[in-house]
C-alpha cells in the first residue's frame, strides 16, 4: 500500500476556515531522554529546558483491518474498517548547558539531540476503502512539551493530530 503524508500548515487563525474533520485521530507520544552523551564530564551541570528546530513525522507502515460495525458506547460510528498506523515522530533538539569543571573552565555548550518517537494509531475509515489504493495521510503537531526530569534526563511529550484524506 503506497502512503502519501503531507503536513497540515495551520495557524491560530486558520481554523475557523477548516472543514469539520472526518476520519482523524488526535493522540500524544511520549519518551524519556538522556540528554549528556560520553564526551561530556557530568559534574555541576546546570542546564536550561532545549529548544526544537525540527519536527516531522515518518509513516514506518499502514494497514487496512476489518472491524466489526456499529456504534460504540461512545457514540462513534464503527464502519467496518480501520487504518492502523505505525511511525516515528523525529525531533532535533537544541541543548544549551553549562558545565563548571576544572577542564572546562565553566563553559556554555550547546549540543544537538536528534530524538525519534515509535508511535502507533488507528483511523476508523470509510468502509468502500480498498487495501490497494492510495493512503492520504495529513498530520498535524499541535504540541510539543520538554520538562526537565533530572540533570540526565528529559521529557519529551508530543500531540498530534493525524487525519485520513477520503481521495483517491
Amino acid at each position: 500500500m503506497d502512503v502519501n503524508i503531507d503536513k497540515m500548515n495551520c495557524n491560530l487563525s486558520c481554523f475557523e476556515e477548516l472543514s469539520p474533520l472526518k476520519y482523524f485521530k488526535q493522540f500524544n507520544v511520549y519518551q524519556d531522554v538522556a540528554l549528556y552523551t560520553k564526551n561530556i564530564t557530568i559534574c555541576n551541570i546546570e542546564s536550561t529546558t532545549p529548544n526544537i528546530e525540527v519536527c516531522s513525522t515518518k509513516i514506518i507502515d499502514t494497514k487496512i483491518i476489518k472491524t466489526m460495525q456499529g456504534t460504540s458506547l461512545e457514540g462513534q460510528h464503527l464502519s467496518g474498517k480501520k487504518l492502523i498506523i505505525v511511525g516515528t515522530v523525529n525531533l532535533s533538539l537544541v541543548l544549551e548547558y553549562y558545565v563548571n569543571c576544572k577542564r572546562s573552565k565553566g563553559l556554555n555548550k550547546n549540543e544537538i539531540l536528534k530524538v525519534s518517537i515509535p508511535f502507533s494509531t488507528f483511523i476508523i475509515i470509510p468502509k468502500e476503502t480498498c487495501d490497494q489504493e492510495q493512503v492520504n495521510l495529513k498530520y498535524l503537531i499541535e504540541d510539543v512539551t520538554v520538562a526537565n526530569i533530572s540533570l540526565d534526563k528529559i521529557f519529551i511529550s508530543v500531540t498530534m493530530l493525524m487525519q485520513y484524506i477520503d481521495e483517491y
